[in-house]
């Protein structure tokens, strides 16, 4: 059987380990499997490709004379804001994409490639994922588009999204996976010392956000005043208080705000001042849950599994700067 063609949309300003991440990879299964399973091939609208770190690649083919088929994977590629603003206003790959559907056996985007499949239509009714930084802004800019902020990678149907930078790596053992089975994917992330699955999603990488991407002034206030006093007894008729505005209106706008319950609020803002305090305190665990507001070790472990995906302790063990 012919190989499937794993086609890399790339343009001036492409995240270089958005590009050669995915490539190791499918290259890499060819190894394991001792045979060309995989046919790679960097596609661009022009040759060579210059990525956002000035790395230069040479581009196997040119966006407008592709001709697509029927076992083809389609990655969308991410890169600076610059390079991905010229790539949508440039018009050719995104024309590229929208023919797409119905002709490849599936279509893909690594970080903020995902811009280009929702601006090609892709992504409406479906479920999605880009880098963390800049998930609020797809899922303003598309609507129709649900976004998580925290998978590495999402499948809907035909269509994957990954989240930023190295997440491709992760999208790419998942596809290798799906074509050749669990022990093919494992070997090639052994050769490449990665996890074949990751522990945890991206939450764990992102910046401290509590309070940062709200626009109500109010709500902006009252995650300030949670911060300063986590342990306190934040009922809401409490926070409808400090926010001045009835237990009404503030369920409402959270809600409108993006979802969050005034309840998972506080969880979140007690998560993320225990998060800091992990990164930059040594203090033991039981002091850390404390001083975040939680009435024990138990419940902030809860927390952080739910929200970020790992343990305070491995947590600390990756982000803390305290052991360097």
């Amino acid at each position: 059987m012919e190989p499937r063609r794993v086609l890399l949309l790339a343009f001036d300003g492409v995240q270089a380990l958005d590009l050669v991440g995915p490539h190791q990879m499918f290259c890499g299964a060819n190894e394991a499997l001792g045979a060309p399973a995989y046919d790679v091939r960097i596609i661009a609208e022009q040759d060579p490709v210059i990525a956002s770190s000035g790395l230069r690649v040479h581009a196997d083919g040119r966006i407008d004379d592709l001709a697509w088929a029927p076992r083809d994977t389609v990655l969308a590629l991410g890169g600076s804001d610059e390079g991905l603003r010229d790539a949508l206003r440039r018009r050719l790959i995104v024309p590229a994409l929208r023919a797409t559907p119905g002709k490849v056996e599936r279509i893909a985007s690594v970080c903020a490639g995902a811009f280009l499949l929702a601006e090609a239509g892709l992504l409406d009714g479906r479920r999605a994922t880009t880098h963390w930084a800049a998930a609020a802004t797809l899922a303003r800019a598309y609507p129709r588009v649900t976004v998580d902020v925290d998978a590495l990678y999402v499948r809907d149907g035909d269509v994957w999204t990954s989240a930023g930078v190295t997440a491709g790596i992760d999208l790419a053992l998942a596809m290798i996976e799906v074509d050749h089975g669990r022990a093919v994917a494992l070997s090639v992330a052994r050769r490449h010392v990665v996890f074949r699955k990751r522990p945890g999603g991206q939450s764990q990488f992102a910046a401290p956000d509590a309070g940062d991407d709200i626009s109500d002034p109010r709500l902006r206030r009252l995650a300030c005043a949670i911060g300063d006093r986590p342990g306190s007894d934040w009922s809401v008729a409490a926070m409808a208080d400090v926010a001045g505005v009835s237990v009404r209106t503030l369920t409402r706008t959270f809600a409108r705000e993006g979802g969050d319950s005034p309840a998972r609020f506080v969880e979140r803002v007690r998560v993320e001042r225990a998060r800091a305090a992990l990164c930059e305190d040594a203090a033991p665990i039981n002091a850390v849950a404390r001083a975040a507001g939680f009435p024990s070790v138990r419940a902030l472990e809860r927390a952080f599994h739910k929200r970020l995906g790992v343990s305070p302790s491995a947590f600390r063990e990756r982000f803390g700067t305290r052991s360097l």
